[in-house]
Parts: structure tokens; C-alpha cells; sequence
């Protein structure tokens, strides 16, 4: 268990160490200071108690006169002195008086000589809770740490007063420096505290303790709950790194199997080529086309004037003057084996023209397939640059913030670093 004499080992042991030492001081306040000064009964039973004693002594007029009020030890001193010079008739009660105010003036002494010592411990502990709660404001202003400076100034003020009214304790104190709000206030409503303003001098000091002790557990609190959310953010943020590193990876896997498949400037020519040669055949295609209609229409023609010469040499044959239709028989084979030889030739220019058409559309198909591949790849290919570019800037402030937080972290946890902290604390106070 640290003790606070040596480096501490871990933040931990830091704020575990601030939170027995406040336990200790509050213990030490309540049941010590307060309960010694207070004589162990209700304290604003017994303030009215003391009140009631100067306004007795008061209705006297050479004491009022010499302590018109009384706001610190050296006034309580002359008050006791003056009122143990003016003997007054009173008996017993009198007497009980007496020996009260003597009381509360032993009690004002020993009290402020307690909350001096506590003082003291209070000054170091606040010395380390501002060394090791030391928060770091992120690059991007993530973390909201107006809390800490608040709770500093605040803090650093409470302190400042609990030693301006230790210090002012004998010599008589600054009402102005008195709490405004609870148990002080409930004094100041209570007594009357603008001629006496003694008696509340020490419950507002025990309530600026309080809240001195209140500030520096908050603070430590909130070191914690600060440090834990920047553990946080920095699992939260290594695993996007992680996400988006794999996803790069992805992308440059892709990426490099088109590339590896494609030439960027050979793509482009072969694609203009490849349009080029699209647009020909094309062009090719609709002349074999048109060829192959006509072609087909003057084939059928040839057909039908085959048959219309068959039919005319069939009707031929059953003429029985076969002298006189002689040269007409004759010229009409002759136009059939003409005819013939034709059919022959433009059914084998057909056939030629139809396998040449379906090789040319075939060509243009797979032209085309592989030009929509190519410029499918290539449209890829520069997206894909394009993500790989927006991705490697997300990775770069990924990993920018990532060393941020873990230079925040390492600050307030590495031991190596805690033992500086350590060291620089230490020597300021010996210096100061």
C-alpha cells in the first residue's frame, strides 16, 4: 500500500492513497477538532450558549465600550481581561461565566492550532492531487476539462481563505471572507455574528474544510472517470483502426489483381481500337446485311423464273407441232442451265455471305464483351484508387489520434513518468 513517501508505483495507488488520506481528515475534523471545540453538544446550542455570555458582559458599559466587537483571539483576550477588571455582582452564575469564557478561549487556541496542522496536510495533499490529476486537453477538444479548471480555482480559493482567516485568527478576521451558504450562514442567521463575528469564525472554517475535502475527492474522481474514458476512447479507436486497416487491405488486394489483369495506358488504347473496330464492324455487319437481303431476294427471283421456265417447257412437251416450238424448247433449257448455274452460284454466296455475317457479329460481340470489361476494370480500378486515397487519409488521423491518447495515457500512467512527477513535486516543496 503507497504511503505517499515514495514514488507511487501506479495511478491507482495514487487515488487510493488520496481517498484514505481524505477519510483520515475528515475523521480527524468531525470527531477531533469540531468535537473538542464544540465540547461535544449541538454546536448551535453552543454558540448561542457563548453568545449569550458576551451580551451579558456587554450590557456593561466600560466592556462594551473596550471590545465593541469581537473578531479574533487578541479582542477575546481583552473582552476576558476587561470583564475580570469590572467585578460584577452575580453569584454562581457569574462564575459559570467565567470559567465558560476562559473555555472558549483555551478551545479558540488549541482549535487553531489543529486546523493549522491540518492545513498543512491539506496544502500537500492538494500538492499531489495537482500533480498526478493532471488532465491533458486533446488535440480535438474531446474531453471537456472546464470541470478541472473549476474545481482548481475553486479548490485553490477555499485554501487561500482557510489560511487568510488562520493567519488573521489572533489579530481579528475579515467578515467578508465568510462563506454565504450553509452551516456559516446558519450561524451568521442565528448569532449575531457583525458584533461577534468570533463565533463564526470556526464553523465557517470547519465548512470551508469540508468543502476543500469535497473538491479534492471530486477532482480525483473525475481524474479517474477521465482517465478511463481516454482507455476508452483509445480500444474504441484502435479498433476502427483495425476495421479500416483490413478494409484497406481489401481494396489494395482488388485493386492490385485489375491492375495485375490490365495496363492503364494499354487499356486505353486497346479500347479506342476496340471501338474502332466495333464501329467497322458494324458498319460491315450492315452491308453483309443489306447483301444478304438482296442476295436472298434475287435468289428466290431465280427460283421462281427457274420454275415458271419449267412449267413453260412441260406445257412444251404436250405441243404436237414439235417442229415449230423447237427453238423455243431449246432456247428455254438453255435459259435453265443458265439459270441453274446461277441458283448454284448465289446458293454458295449466300452460304458464304451468312457464315462470313456470323463470324463478323460474333467478333462484334466478343469485341464488345471485352470492351465493357475493360472499361468496367478501369472505372473499378479508379474508384478503387480513389477509396484507397480517402482511406489512407482516415487510417493517417486514426493513427495521429491514436498516439495522441496513448501519450495521454502514458503521462499519467507509466511509472517511469509518475516517479518524475514524483521527484518534481518533492522538490518544489522543499524549495518552497
Amino acid at each position: 500500500m503507497w504511503q505517499g513517501n515514495s514514488p507511487p508505483p501506479t495511478i491507482q495507488d495514487v487515488y487510493d492513497y488520496i481517498d484514505r488520506t481524505l477519510k483520515i481528515f475528515k475523521t480527524n475534523l468531525v470527531s477531533k477538532i469540531e468535537k473538542s471545540f464544540f465540547g461535544g453538544i449541538d454546536p448551535i446550542q453552543y454558540l448561542i450558549h457563548i453568545e449569550e455570555i458576551f451580551k451579558s458582559k456587554h450590557r456593561v458599559k466600560r466592556i462594551k465600550s473596550l471590545t465593541p466587537k469581537i473578531g479574533g483571539f487578541e479582542e477575546l483576550e481583552l473582552f476576558i481581561r476587561t470583564c475580570s477588571e469590572v467585578r460584577r455582582p452575580g453569584g454562581v452564575r457569574e462564575a459559570g461565566f467565567t470559567k465558560d469564557l476562559q473555555t472558549f478561549a483555551a478551545s479558540f487556541q488549541r482549535t487553531i492550532k489543529s486546523l493549522s496542522e491540518l492545513l498543512e496536510d491539506v496544502r500537500d495533499l492538494y500538492d499531489l492531487v495537482q500533480t498526478f490529476c493532471r488532465n491533458y486537453q486533446s488535440l480535438e477538444g474531446e474531453f471537456d476539462l472546464k470541470w478541472a479548471r473549476s474545481t482548481n480555482l475553486e479548490l485553490k480559493g477555499t485554501i487561500q481563505g482557510i489560511e487568510t482567516l488562520v493567519e488573521d485568527a489572533h489579530r481579528g478576521v475579515n467578515t467578508k471572507l465568510f462563506s454565504a451558504d450553509k452551516f456559516s450562514l446558519e450561524v451568521a442567521e442565528t448569532c449575531d455574528t457583525k458584533r461577534f463575528p468570533v463565533l463564526r469564525l470556526f464553523p465557517d472554517l470547519f465548512q470551508k474544510f469540508h468543502f476543500a475535502f469535497h473538491l479534492m475527492g471530486k477532482w480525483r474522481a473525475n481524474d479517474q472517470i477521465y482517465l478511463e474514458d481516454i482507455q476508452f476512447k483509445l480500444i474504441k479507436t484502435k479498433r476502427l483502426q483495425r476495421l479500416k486497416q483490413e478494409e484497406y487491405n481489401t481494396l489494395e488486394l482488388e485493386h492490385g489483381n485489375i491492375l495485375s489483369g490490365i495496363v492503364e495506358k494499354r487499356v486505353r488504347v486497346k479500347c479506342r481500337e476496340m471501338r474502332d473496330r466495333i464501329k467497322q464492324l458494324e458498319a460491315e455487319v450492315y452491308k453483309l446485311t443489306n447483301l444478304q437481303r438482296n442476295m436472298n431476294a434475287e435468289l428466290t427471283a431465280t427460283e421462281q423464273e427457274i420454275q415458271e421456265r419449267k412449267r413453260i417447257l412441260f406445257l412444251n412437251k404436250n405441243v404436237t407441232d414439235i417442229t415449230k416450238d423447237l427453238d423455243n424448247i431449246l432456247g428455254i433449257r438453255k435459259d435453265l442451265e443458265i439459270l441453274s448455274k446461277k441458283l448454284k452460284s448465289l446458293t454458295k454466296s449466300v452460304k458464304l455471305n451468312e457464315h462470313d455475317l456470323n463470324l463478323k457479329e460474333k467478333e462484334k460481340v466478343e469485341l464488345e464483351q471485352e470492351y465493357e470489361d475493360m472499361r468496367k476494370s478501369v472505372s473499378r480500378s479508379n474508384q478503387l484508387a480513389y477509396e484507397r486515397s480517402e482511406l489512407a487519409k482516415d487510417i493517417a488521423i486514426i493513427n495521429e489520434k491514436i498516439q495522441e491518447l496513448e501519450t495521454i495515457f502514458y503521462r499519467k500512467t507509466d511509472r517511469q513518468k509518475l516517479a518524475h512527477a514524483y521527484e518534481d513535486m518533492t522538490g518544489e516543496v522543499e524549495n518552497g
